[in-house]
């Protein structure tokens, strides 16, 4: 019986290493898709025909990037969506006239699918609908989470 309790920790621990240096592939992956280099499937709300993958990258719309030196004052004010850094999107703000809130990973897959940010409050019709499974959601949030990025 303990052997077969040792096996079971064995087990856990070989796992949850082979999760913590799988983050650093989920982050590249969550990178490719958002600068288009892997394609997103999406298109725009109310609107049933896909749009190009060109037209659905990210990075067409925002910065992703730290709030520190490594985003240019430049670059953030190209972006036509809102800079996304960590910082925003796990901070508690108010965003487009709703109360303060924040995002997890769920809260993200769901904007993206339905344009429904975490309070609620529904983001502009320009921004693209994604169908993504939940693999690349979660390397989409990996990546931009990741601090340093």
């Amino acid at each position: 019986m303990r052997s077969g309790v040792g096996l079971l920790f064995l087990s856990m621990a070989l796992c949850s290493g082979w999760a913590a240096v799988g983050e650093p592939a989920a982050s590249e992956r969550g990178r490719r898709l958002f600068d288009g280099e892997l394609p997103l499937r999406s298109r725009v709300a109310g609107h049933t025909s896909p749009l190009p993958p060109q037209a659905g990258r990210c990075v067409n719309c925002h910065v992703a990037g730290s709030a520190g030196p490594t985003v240019s004052a430049s670059a953030a004010t190209r972006s036509f969506g809102p800079l996304i850094t960590a910082e925003m999107l796990t901070q508690a703000l108010a965003r487009r006239g709703g109360p303060p809130s924040r995002y997890d990973e769920a809260a993200l897959c769901r904007l993206l699918a339905t344009g429904v940010d975490p309070a609620d409050v529904i983001i502009a019709s320009n921004m693209p609908r994604y169908e993504m499974s939940a693999t690349d959601c979660h390397a989409l949030w990996t990546y931009l989470i990741r601090p340093g990025r």
